[in-house]
């Protein structure tokens, strides 16, 4: 009996040292990506222009540009991870990806959560509405139905307006389906999102932005090395012109 105890001890032991040994021969993020010679991403992509699935099944968008250009500098490639947007940020914590870009608006909350890379983009939050509404504000949304894509600051500026009902289905493309469908009244998005959707000729912008945000790239808490390394190669893309053309690229 004392044999067996002292087995099991001994095992437990052997087994403890052998965790803490691989979890140093790990190394850190940035490490294992450069090892790797790719960085996985979580991405939600029905965001456009930013992320979206182009007609020969392709991701494009400005975030993909600009990741690809942003990975060229450091020396590896992108493995895009598609997953809904809501569990973007539980799956960078978890490690399940390395980061996450979908067009990430810096905000207190998530703050608490994930670390946030230098901002690469500022906009606000929009309200739209179908071509013939009469909807000019958000003043006049209340007693209406607004769409909005859940996990998004679309959602915290819609849960402000009193009086409305606010629904949030998975993506973009649902909420202004439900909008030209008449199951909603207006659909809260970011500007870019907003006028690309609006470009369609089914809807139009209602009244002034809600807020004023800015984009980052996300990452595990404590990726230090990692978030220093994206933040030089995002200022290395921006001085020689890359960004620009990007962004002239996408109509920004």
């Amino acid at each position: 009996m004392k044999f067996s105890k002292l087995r099991v001890i001994l095992m437990l032991v052997m087994a403890l040292t052998l965790c803490a040994f691989s979890f140093a021969q790990a190394g850190t993020t940035l490490e294992k990506v450069k090892a790797a010679g790719e960085i996985t991403v979580g991405n939600s992509p029905d965001y456009p222009p930013f992320e979206a699935i182009g007609d020969g099944g392709e991701r494009v968008g400005f975030d993909v540009d600009l990741l690809d250009a942003i990975a060229a500098k450091m020396g590896i490639k992108v493995k895009w991870v598609t997953m809904d947007f809501a569990a973007i940020v539980t799956a960078t914590q978890s490690g399940q990806v390395d980061m996450g870009m979908s067009g990430f608006s810096i905000s207190p909350e998530r703050a608490e959560q994930v670390s946030f890379s230098a901002p690469y983009f500022a906009s606000g939050q929009v309200i739209v509405v179908r071509s013939d509404s009469e909807i000019k504000s958000a003043a006049d949304l209340k007693g209406r139905k607004i769409a909005v894509q859940l996990g998004t600051t679309g959602e915290q500026e819609a849960d402000k307006i009193e009086g409305a009902e606010v629904v949030k289905p998975d993506s973009y493309n649902i909420a202004f389906m439900m909008l030209n469908t008449k199951a909603a009244d207006a659909v809260i998005a970011d500007i870019s999102v907003a006028d690309e959707f609006v470009k369609r000729g089914m809807f139009k912008r209602a009244g002034e932005p809600l807020s004023f945000e800015e984009f980052a790239m996300i990452t595990r808490k404590g990726n230090g090395d990692l978030l220093t390394a994206l933040n030089k190669a995002l200022a290395e893309v921006k001085a020689d012109g890359t960004y620009a053309a990007i962004v002239k690229k996408w109509n920004l």
